[in-house]
């Protein structure tokens, strides 16, 4: 009886322990995200999935205002992260040794205008009010290298062009008052979301697919300082599995996501969480592979910016591309 009570009060010792044991292997990643944005879900949503948890990742994410978003990663509050792209080389090109190791939200913010306008095609845009959110953000950016690459247009001289912020951009498009609006991610999915009332003018995930089969990712791919990844490679590689997997993950479960997260991520009716699901479900809004293919496509963007006058130099993707194995 005394070596079976033994025996039992170990078994209880063991299985008692393996959860305590598991955490401690699990490795601590820091992240910050901005609020309003599909990561929210994406990160939130996976890691009550137990995404990360799967591939021995403790995620502790913040989700904060934007400017204290972009502020993070170069100030090392944070040493990785889903972060704005062209940004990030630019803090390259000025010194700061970060690597771009994985895939992330691809250029998804449109160009839309309202049904009834003349301006139907990117070329009709010359001289028309040309509204953005930002004309910092990456994905603006990218919007106006892609339109020279393509069209010969730059935007921010052959159209009227005007920096408002997100929710007053898009009142102002609803007024006439803007002909075209490249909004936040959130803002363009509610613009999707309404057919019936906005026209699509010009994708630049579309226009990139078309001209190298990889959308662009330059909107926040997932970006590293050279020195964590040097600390432990596992934990980098695990992360970046992680997120991969999560954003597959979203594609099957939005509407799990959105039901817990959807505001935090201003998801704010049905037709939006629908056109999400959607996109989604159509392989958009996030590159989930990071390969030598991808790496290519990307950075024969950076040259593209480059030409286009929006970067000084590209940093060489030998150094500065990373696929973690």
């Amino acid at each position: 009886m005394k070596r079976i009570s033994s025996l039992a009060i170990l078994s209880l010792l063991f299985l008692f322990a393996r959860p305590s044991e598991a955490a401690s292997d699990l490795k601590t990643v820091r992240m910050t995200i901005p609020r309003g944005a599909l990561f929210v879900l994406s990160y939130f949503g996976a890691r009550d999935a137990g995404i990360f948890r799967k591939h021995g990742i403790d995620i502790q994410v913040d989700a904060r205002p934007f400017a204290g978003f972009m502020a993070s990663l170069p100030s090392r509050e944070v040493r990785v992260a889903t972060w704005a792209g062209l940004n990030a080389v630019e803090q390259i090109n000025e010194g700061k040794d970060m690597v771009v190791i994985g895939g992330g939200l691809t250029v998804m913010q449109d160009v839309f205008s309202l049904k009834g306008s003349p301006v139907k095609k990117i070329t009709d845009v010359r001289g028309k009010k040309f509204g953005v959110y930002s004309t910092g953000a990456g994905s603006t950016r990218s919007l106006r290298a892609l339109v020279m690459d393509g069209f010969g247009i730059d935007v921010t001289r052959d159209t009227q062009f005007i920096e408002v912020a997100g929710p007053a951009l898009m009142a102002l498009l609803d007024k006439g008052e803007v002909d075209v609006m490249h909004n936040i991610s959130s803002l363009s999915i509610a613009a999707a979301s309404e057919p019936e009332k906005y026209h699509l003018v010009f994708s630049p995930d579309a226009y990139w697919k078309e001209k190298t089969g990889v959308p662009l990712v330059w909107s926040a791919p997932t970006i590293a300082w050279r020195d964590w990844i040097e600390e432990d490679r596992d934990r980098a590689k695990r992360l970046v599995n992680a997120l991969h997997e999560s954003w597959e993950w979203m594609r099957q479960n939005s509407d799990k996501a959105i039901e817990k997260y959807g505001k935090l991520a201003a998801v704010n009716s049905a037709a939006e969480a629908q056109t999400i699901k959607k996109m989604l479900q159509a392989g958009g809004i996030f590159l989930t592979k990071w390969d030598q293919q991808v790496v290519d496509a990307q950075w024969k963007f950076l040259e593209v910016a480059k030409k286009a006058g929006i970067l000084d130099k590209v940093p060489p993707k030998e150094k500065h591309a990373l696929v973690l194995r």
